[in-house]
């Protein structure tokens, strides 16, 4: 069931896609434009298969948690609202966890959730929330737009579900 709060969120999120494209043309080509985290999904199939999670840069994927404080060790980058990063769905298998990138340092190839120590945002205009608990509860730690936590102070190695937002 959906509220009038997600309608209106998707509504304006479909709003500002049509406005990009519609502006995203220059005289030299086309212009890069980040990736809405806030858009709906059917799946999680999209964070399980992507390349984006694990490329040095993304335009999708501009949120990243870390295996450890000050941003170091295994990392692996979020471009969308993740319910339970335990159990993430896929379509037609049973769900399974979201993992830190293979090959990017202590902790590589662990279980993200309940895992991530420091976090950062590199979206220009959403807020990243990291929960403690799935589906968007309990304690929290809000990193803002083109910012970090060196330390989840609120959520270290107790962190399962990420939510996007706008700050207006």
């Amino acid at each position: 069931m959906q509220t009038s709060t997600t309608s209106r969120r998707r509504l304006r999120a479909a709003l500002v896609a049509a406005v990009m494209g519609a502006s995203a043309f220059s005289g030299t080509g086309m212009a890069h434009a980040e990736g809405d985290p806030t858009a709906w999904i059917s799946s999680d199939e999209m964070t399980i298969m992507s390349m984006e999670k694990c490329a040095n840069q993304s335009e999708e994927y501009r949120f990243r948690l870390y295996y450890s404080p000050d941003y170091k060790g295994a990392w692996v980058n979020i471009g969308h609202n993740i319910y339970d990063m335990l159990a993430l769905k896929m379509p037609y298998s049973p769900a399974r966890p979201l993992y830190f990138c293979p090959n990017t340092g202590t902790g590589s190839g662990q279980v993200a959730g309940n895992n991530a120590a420091s976090a950062y945002n590199w979206y220009e205009g959403y807020i990243g929330t990291v929960y403690y608990s799935a589906g968007y509860k309990g304690a929290f730690d809000m990193v803002g737009a083109r910012s970090g936590h060196s330390t989840l102070w609120n959520t270290r190695n107790d962190n399962r579900s990420i939510q996007f937002s706008r700050p207006w």
